[in-house]
């Protein structure tokens, strides 16, 4: 008794909704089948805390779309993307996935004809952390009759974190370059190291601290 009555509770309000709703996948599902190519995001999840990806990382990939053409003008606003899993990722090495329609998210009643690239490989390597020597740079020269004879970077040193390989390979962080035009004095110089690659990070703030000392 209690579900007949919450069955035909509101029932005209009930009855319009899906009417709207079938009127809705009618309209959408008689329009004229369309192919389009969207520029869809890569995005990761599951990612092994003790390893990182080493290889350059593919930001987007095309996927070319078949479906109805009210779904298909809609797909930029779905935010569509790729979404790979990388939950069986437990060694370093090479690994290649495969993009299919198990791992979009395209809305249902929009087929994944192919993507371009079909696959992406990823190699992935232990994550470590060192301290790199910190090596200013200048610009410029000081007052005339002056000249440079010590540079002193505060910290001497710098920790970056990422791909055990891509970190061995640095061997200094250059700074922003300090202008030494018009220095008369001693002075302290607040500047920005740099990392030429984009696979390693700072694990502290990147900004030091050169003290310039001149003489004559």
């Amino acid at each position: 008794m209690n579900i007949l009555r919450w069955a035909f509770r509101n029932f005209g309000w009930k009855l319009l909704s899906l009417s709207l709703a079938m009127l809705v996948w009618i309209t959408i599902y008689r329009e004229p089948e369309m192919t389009s190519v969207l520029a869809a995001p890569v995005q990761f999840k599951n990612i092994p805390s003790a390893l990182e990806i080493s290889s350059d990382i593919v930001e987007s990939v095309d996927l070319e779309t078949r479906g109805p053409a009210g779904l298909l003008r809609n797909l930029s606003e779905k935010r569509v993307s790729v979404i790979l899993d990388f939950s069986s990722v437990h060694d370093p090495g090479e690994r290649t996935f495969n993009i299919d329609r198990v791992n979009t998210n395209l809305p249902r009643g929009v087929d994944l004809v192919r993507a371009i690239p079909s696959q992406l490989r990823f190699t992935f390597e232990p994550g470590i952390v060192r301290n790199i020597p910190v090596d200013p740079q200048v610009s410029g020269t000081p007052a005339a009759g002056l000249r440079v004879v010590k540079l002193t970077s505060t910290p001497l040193e710098l920790a970056v974190a990422g791909p055990e390989s891509r970190v061995r390979k640095l061997s200094v962080l250059r700074t922003d370059p300090v202008d030494l035009n018009g220095i008369s004095e001693d002075k302290n110089v607040r500047v920005t190291a740099y990392l030429p690659n984009s696979q390693v990070r700072f694990n502290e703030s990147p900004e030091v601290t050169v003290r310039v000392s001149v003489a004559k």
